[in-house]
């Protein structure tokens, strides 16, 4: 069984979305720098919840 971290997920659609989709550099930074925000504050366990519960319903899916 294969398992990544969320980082290291989110860090290869970001560098994805930077190299074939458009996102400007700046963008994907201000959105970085929102998230580490956002993981600091009294959001961040509800939001590591819907992570969670996103990766569990996703790890389902029979390929």
């Amino acid at each position: 069984m294969l398992t990544l971290s969320a980082v290291v997920v989110f860090v290869l659609a970001e560098i994805g979305l930077i190299w074939k989709g458009g996102l400007k550099f700046w963008h994907a930074a201000v959105c970085n720098i929102a998230a580490l925000y956002l993981a600091a504050t009294s959001m961040g366990p509800s939001l590591y919840g819907g992570l969670e519960n996103a990766a569990n319903m996703l790890s389902e899916i029979r390929f």
